[in-house]
């Protein structure tokens, strides 16, 4: 990509559990018969922030442990479309036509692209919610990803969704 960006490195349970997200959404919205019609998935992103009040809980044998209430500071809305193979006409480089799939990835890294310029450019103007960073941890914010938050149920994963999966994460590198 031709964006510079922010990114966390080096952070093996971070990217384990985006992997694992990314294959939850494969399995629910993008798994099954081949894909005719674009779908769009969902992924609620938040950032919690701890630092209100502590509630202490009482629990077996006289042990007291305090409970703190995560409340979201922020939430990002993720809408993930999954366009089918040639419903796509872009002109390739210097007018040589490309591949469904080529084509595909281009069309995807522009709009990435895109929304990535967006985002940033809405952080840098509204920077005043941020709560105060507290400790010196690499991911100073509790964080919760769900994905499609409003709706229930999953299907089996198929070798299809493997290929998706690749798909996705070459997107996101």
């Amino acid at each position: 990509m031709d964006i510079a960006y922010p990114m966390a490195a080096n952070l093996p349970d971070l990217d384990s559990l985006i992997d694992t997200k990314i294959d939850e959404l494969i399995r629910k919205d993008f798994g099954g018969p081949s894909v005719t019609q674009p779908r769009v998935g969902v992924l609620l992103v938040q950032f919690l922030d701890g630092n209100g009040k502590s509630k202490k809980k009482s629990s077996w044998f006289g042990h007291v442990t305090e409970d703190k209430p995560l409340t979201p500071w922020e939430s990002w809305t993720l809408n993930v479309m999954c366009l089918p193979l040639g419903d796509v006409d872009l002109p390739g480089p210097g007018d040589q036509a490309l591949n469904p799939a080529e084509r595909l990835l281009q069309l995807s890294l522009l709009s990435f692209e895109s929304a990535l310029a967006e985002v940033m450019d809405l952080v840098d103007h509204h920077k005043h919610h941020i709560p105060p960073i507290m400790t010196l941890d690499v991911l100073p914010f509790p964080y919760e990803i769900t994905i499609d938050p409003k709706r229930e149920g999953t299907q089996q994963l198929t070798a299809e969704d493997e290929s998706w999966g690749h798909y996705i994460k070459k997107i996101i590198d």
